[in-house]
């Protein structure tokens, strides 16, 4: 009877989704000429069609949905559904009044005067990739990137480079800034969430984050609810793929087969590495493909809950993933979870926005010795039911059976990651156009890794190493900002200032041992191996460092076509010398917009031309804390007679430099964006020169009057220049 009831209300469930069908037209609002090709899609599925050469269309939705009609050049609109609708797409003029995310606000793409290219979510790259990097590859000029690991799932990075090196022993990475936070990982993001990334290019644009800017600056955006609404309403979206992968190609050594036959075209002089069975039979062992599988399948489920109120937005996700690696045992498996809400207060007098995200995650890591594998001797046997564990063992040779590395060692790691923010802004009604936030956001992320290598690696106890290590990272930021925004007849000012505080923590320890009474101890039980403790490792070690600013930036312009930007940065790092804290970033760009001019206005082989110019200085903060500092180091042990036990003894590590501090870099960039033959053709050109001065590096030293032979010290030039087309 239960059974019967659940069926009848599926029945009703699916009866109140009835479909209808409608017909239309759309057409060019300014020439009433048919679009041929638009794209008509109901919201919230995969469900739609393009027009035909008429303009006309033909589409089966649901009762009460809504259609997105959409073609490049024109500006989207979405409507309700019904029979019979005429839509006319007006001109989205080069998307000109799209808005660019800048660092501490945004911009139109018109007043941008720096070199910033901006991608959205519907232009990112399709396709399953390890790490959100992925969907910008190949999408802006001067940005190069390359996958780290090949096909190995655990290792999510690119290698991501704006405009080349810069530094010779710094950090060459941009600056990643995900929903306000800089400094935040893009292996913790879910791709699906993102909804824009603005790449600041040249000093100009990254000016505004000081000694982090000397890279470029991605910013990130995810996505959030809908507009408020008078109307609530709530929707859910549901994506996913399933991949697979296989080898691209064999390792080029020779197969086992052809092993054999060069034994044969060379008269029999391999004979003595030629294995056979016990049968006479040759032994032949691919171990290349022993330990990889034939294919490697990934699957990926995302799903949204979006919704929209009066004085309230929200929009969460949850996105699971299990990724497996062309070899064998290699597995990534994570799920993530995120919540953004917005909420209007006190009669439009507060804005309260909300982040926060959650990733769970596991990697498990091959371990075995693909060199051993592609140069082995592929008559080999893989087994041998002589030896205690049953792997064959090459005696004599100093070479180790791969598979049997692959299976008796073990290594994983899992994960935990969060990040909450929250922003409160108060508009200063009173005061047209002004607004003051207060923006507080915390990442901590921690991980633990646990390896084994059972009866490999043996020591006298004929038992193998195992251990364990945990490290976790916390991240505090806290910033204060203003802004005003204000029309004065045709002059456009906007100006934002503001004092950030971020500080960065991390703690982390490891322990190893040998000599378990048991293999199935691995890393549960630590102290129970090695009575003697003559292989009992272990290690810890905590730093810190921070990070404070002031800022100010102010943009200008006229009737939209003479711009003006300003910046100017001032910013302490606990990592630099004593006598080196603190640095001055300032920077200024120029615009004009040649197709705001009058003399431009009768013209149509042109619907955009501006042309930009801009200067600005940012820094490279150090790598690594406590640099700039004395250090000492431990420097073994040694037996003191008169205690009758051993002592450690400490030596210094490193000499002090309190001069030392963030290498420079000083940018000018002229740029022109265009767009012709209706926005159809549209891009920009860019030609840079920048020059890095007091670059960091371990330069030798006389000892004395120095303790130690190098020293850290800013000295040394690296000039470079490029051409960026974009079209």
């Amino acid at each position: 009877m239960k059974n019967k009831t659940f069926l009848l209300v599926l029945f009703a469930a699916f009866s109140m989704t009835m479909s209808a069908q409608i017909t239309g037209t759309v057409l060019e609002a300014s020439t009433d000429f048919p679009i041929i090709g638009a794209s008509v899609v109901e919201v919230g599925t995969t469900n739609g069609v393009i027009t035909d050469f008429d303009g006309n269309f033909v589409l089966n939705v649901a009762e009460g949905a809504q259609i997105q009609i959409s073609y490049v050049g024109f500006a989207a609109q979405t409507l309700a559904a019904k029979d019979g609708m005429v839509v006319k797409l007006a001109e989205d003029t080069y998307m000109l009044q799209e808005v660019v995310a800048v660092g501490y606000g945004s911009q139109t793409k018109k007043e941008i005067t720096g070199s910033v290219a901006s991608v959205k979510a519907g232009d990112f790259n399709k396709g399953a990739f390890n790490s959100a990097e992925g969907l910008l590859q190949g999408k802006v000029a001067g940005l190069t990137m390359s996958k780290d690991g090949g096909g190995d799932p655990t290792n999510r990075g690119f290698s991501v480079q704006i405009r080349g090196a810069g530094s010779l022993t710094g950090s060459t990475t941009p600056l990643y800034i995900i929903d306000g936070v800089p400094g935040a990982s893009m292996n913790n993001i879910n791709p699906n969430d993102i909804e824009s990334m603005d790449v600041l290019k040249d000093g100009s644009a990254a000016a505004i984050y000081g000694t982090r800017g000397t890279n470029g600056v991605i910013i990130i955006t995810t996505k959030r609810g809908d507009n408020f609404s008078d109307v609530a309403n709530t929707r859910v979206e549901y994506s996913g793929y399933a991949s697979i992968s296989v080898k691209n190609s064999d390792s080029g050594m020779a197969t086992p087969e052809e092993f054999v036959e060069i034994n044969s075209l060379s008269g029999g002089k391999m004979s003595s590495v030629i294995r056979r069975d016990e049968n006479g039979d040759y032994v032949l062992t691919d171990w290349m493909k022993e330990m990889t599988r034939p294919a490697a399948v990934t699957h990926n489920h995302n799903v949204a809950i979006v919704g929209s109120a009066s004085n309230f937005n929200y929009r969460a996700s949850v996105n699971y993933k299990n990724a497996e690696g062309i070899a064998r045992n290699n597995n990534r498996e994570e799920i993530m979870a995120k919540i953004a809400a917005s909420q209007k207060a006190l009669d439009g007098w507060l804005e309260l926005q909300y982040d926060l995200s959650y990733m769970h995650y596991r990697n498990d890591y091959n371990c075995a010795d693909w060199k051993m594998a592609a140069v082995l001797n592929p008559t080999y046997p893989i087994y041998d039911k002589a030896n205690a564990n049953g792997y064959y063992k090459p005696e004599g040779t100093g070479e180790g059976n791969p598979v049997e590395q692959m299976n008796q060692k073990e290594s994983y790691q899992d994960g935990n990651y969060f990040r909450g923010s929250v922003k409160a802004t108060v508009n200063i009604k009173p005061v047209k156009g002004l607004r003051v936030s207060g923006f507080a956001a915390l990442e901590e992320g921690d991980n633990h890794n646990y390896w084994a290598n059972k009866t490999i690696n043996t020591d006298a106890a004929g038992s193998g190493m195992a251990g364990r290590s945990m490290n976790t990272n916390l991240n505090k930021l806290f910033e204060v900002t203003a802004d005003y925004t204000r029309t004065f007849g045709k002059h456009n000012v906007a100006a934002v200032a503001g004092f950030s505080y971020q500080n960065f923590y991390n703690d982390g320890e490891s322990i190893e041992n040998k000599g378990f009474p048991t293999e199935s101890m691995k890393y549960f039980q630590i102290g129970n191996g090695d009575a003697s403790k003559d292989y009992l490792k272990v290690s810890s070690g905590r730093s810190s460092n921070t990070l404070a600013a002031f800022f100010v930036r102010g943009n200008y312009n006229y009737e939209e076509k003479y711009l003006v930007s300003a910046s100017v940065r001032r910013e302490g790092s606990s990592r630099f010398g004593a006598n080196n804290k603190w640095g001055w970033f300032p920077a200024v760009s120029l615009g004009w917009r040649v197709t705001g001019e009058d003399f431009m206005q009768d013209q149509d082989w042109c619907n955009d031309l501006k042309i930009r110019a801009g200067f600005g200085v940012t820094g490279n903060n150090l790598a690594s804390d406590l640099r700039s500092v004395a250090m000492l180091s431990n420097g073994g042990t040694f037996w003191d007679g008169e205690l009758g036990k051993y002592v450690y003894s400490y030596a210094v590590s490193q000499n002090v430099n309190p001069d030392l501090r963030w290498e420079k870099k000083f940018e000018y960039n002229l740029g022109l964006d265009y767009a012709f033959l209706d926005s159809r053709l549209y891009g920009s050109l860019d030609v840079y020169y920048r020059q890095t001065r007091d670059l960091l590096w371990d330069y030798e030293v006389p000892t004395p009057p120095y303790q130690f032979p190098t020293l850290l010290a800013n000295a040394g030039q690296m000039d470079s220049y490029g051409i960026e087309l974009a079209v």
